[in-house]
Order: C-alpha cells, then sequence, then structure tokens
C-alpha cells in the first residue's frame, strides 16, 4: 500500500482525528473510505454517461431506418456501388 501526504489545515485536522475517535476509526481510514466512495460514484457517472451516448446512437439509427430511402431487404452490389461512386466523380 502507497503512503500519500497531505496538507490540511490544522484546525480541521483536530476535528477530523475528534470525529474518527468519537466513531472508532482513524483519519487514515475515513480519507480512504471518501476516495474510494469518490471514484466509485465518479465510475458510475461515466458509465451512465457512456449508456445515454449509446441510447442516442441507437435512436438515431432506428431514426435513419426508419427514413430510409432503400428498402430493408435490398441486396447491394458492388456494380451499382461502383456505377454510383464514378457518377460521383463525373459530376465533379
Amino acid at each position: 500500500m502507497a503512503n500519500l501526504t497531505l496538507s490540511i489545515d490544522d484546525d480541521l485536522l483536530k476535528k477530523c482525528r475528534l470525529y474518527a475517535v468519537q466513531h472508532d476509526t482513524s483519519v487514515n481510514a475515513m480519507v480512504r473510505e471518501y476516495l474510494e466512495t469518490y471514484v466509485a460514484r465518479s465510475d458510475d457517472a461515466e458509465r451512465e454517461e457512456r449508456m445515454k451516448v449509446v441510447a442516442e446512437i441507437n435512436r438515431l439509427s432506428d431514426e435513419l431506418a426508419r427514413k430510409a430511402v432503400v428498402p430493408p431487404d435490398y441486396k447491394w452490389n458492388r456494380e451499382e456501388l461502383y456505377e454510383e461512386r464514378m457518377a460521383r466523380w463525373d459530376r465533379k
């Protein structure tokens, strides 16, 4: 386990030590628990944000599928794709 040095206001440290004694713990344990909780909340927030992004991508995908000009059962073939690409180049 690594050691960490912190600079804390003297009055705050006194209050923390008193609180720790009253709750049968240590300032070290309090700081460790706080950091673990903080990181867990941060991970939860990031996970929630990723889930929102995925949901938005799925929503947009569904919206594009509803607006699709090409029928869902259409089979693309290489020649048509090539012809379309060449037609775009010819227009430039």
